[in-house]
């Protein structure tokens, strides 16, 4: 049975058009493929929809943290024959698994992870090597270099890929990132390796048009986010998380709202609060009181988020069922939240709907 949403719910709209917008932007712009990644919800926007939406628009690549994250992509069956990186290490319960479907890449993060898959029948075309310059989380590192070239000619491997992660925004320490990246892609033989990637969305504004490496590899760009200070032109918003008022209350004559004295909510002794179907419950944090939200256009103050229910201090002219936008300037989430808009969207639960458009 198939419920129609509830009666002014928050839901989250996910624009086809801007998703693929965006990657066309950073293709045209860059002259490279993109990698698209998927990991955590695709940032909270769906990771079955948003795998489906480039899949129907010829995108078969993606990324993903975690092997649960490929899984997920891979039960909608119209996106089977696609092929799908995981970033993180797979431990060897798993292997089974990915030998079965030839859809799963995974990540070779140490010398002794590599000779495991290769030991076990996982065929190196079916491996990227992540290496290690110093971010700490995991890769190949650089004392291990050595030995990985041996082991490499032994075997005489050739891989699916080779990728390391841009962790410093610094421009000059950025481009020494780059130069030590590509200088191992060559030492390791540049011929070995299909694709070579190590760009991440601030990494492509800074460092897009590197010759050695094959791929982009953005995540928050293509769904049109943007970093305090790394501003890409071009690019548009994909998600709206937005509904209708679901009721007014006159509250002049109340000491309280929900659990709380109306004092310490705001300086103002305001008279109308109105309710909306988003609360902690669904992921929407605390952090956003006191900050703002757009009724029908016009911006009003968050005053409380409960589990269920957030109240916005309003006035008189707003009634239930009029409009309301939240997180619709993105630019302004980490000023007025003290959040990163990473932070805020990825944990959006499943109770809040997300609806193409």
């Amino acid at each position: 049975m198939v419920f129609k949403m509830a009666v002014n719910s928050i839901k989250m709209l996910i624009s086809e058009e801007n998703l693929i917008q965006n990657i066309k932007y950073l293709e045209k712009k860059y002259a490279k493929k993109i990698l698209p990644v998927l990991k955590a919800n695709a940032y909270g926007h769906s990771i079955e929809m948003v795998s489906e939406i480039l899949y129907d628009n010829g995108y078969r690549e993606f990324a993903v943290a975690r092997l649960n994250e490929a899984e997920k992509i891979l039960q909608n069956k119209k996106v089977t024959d696609s092929r799908i990186l995981v970033f993180e290490s797979i431990g060897r319960e798993f292997f089974d698994v990915v030998k079965s479907n030839n859809t799963i890449e995974i990540s070779a993060n140490t010398l002794a992870e590599l000779k495991e898959f290769i030991e076990n029948g996982i065929s190196p075309d079916r491996i990227q090597l992540k290496i290690d310059f110093g971010f700490g989380r995991n890769g190949i590192i650089q004392e291990d270099i050595e030995n990985l070239k041996k082991y490499i000619e032994k075997k005489n491997l050739s891989f699916k890929g080779i990728y390391s992660h841009l962790y410093a925004v610094e421009y000059d320490e950025g481009a020494e990132l780059i130069e030590k990246f590509t200088e191992t892609v060559k030492y390791l033989g540049k011929e070995r390796f299909q694709m070579i990637h190590i760009q991440n969305s601030v990494g492509i504004l800074l460092y897009g048009n590197c010759d050695m490496m094959t791929h982009l590899r953005p995540g928050i760009y293509i769904y049109g986010l943007q970093e305090e200070g790394f501003f890409q032109e071009g690019l548009k918003q994909v998600f709206k998380l937005e509904g209708k008022i679901a009721g007014v209350r006159d509250v002049s004559k109340s000491k309280y709202l929900a659990y709380n004295l109306k004092t310490t909510l705001s300086e103002n002794d305001f008279n109308y609060a109105a309710k909306i179907k988003i609360g902690y419950g669904e992921g929407f944090s605390k952090a956003n009181e006191k900050s703002c939200c757009l009724i029908n256009g016009k911006s009003y103050k968050i005053l409380l988020v409960t589990m269920d229910n957030t109240f916005i201090e309003v006035d008189e002219s707003i009634k239930e069922g009029d409009h309301v936008a939240l997180y619709s300037d993105v630019s302004k989430v980490r000023e007025d939240t003290g959040l990163h808009i990473c932070e805020v969207l990825p944990v959006i639960s499943s109770r809040i709907v997300r609806e193409k458009i």
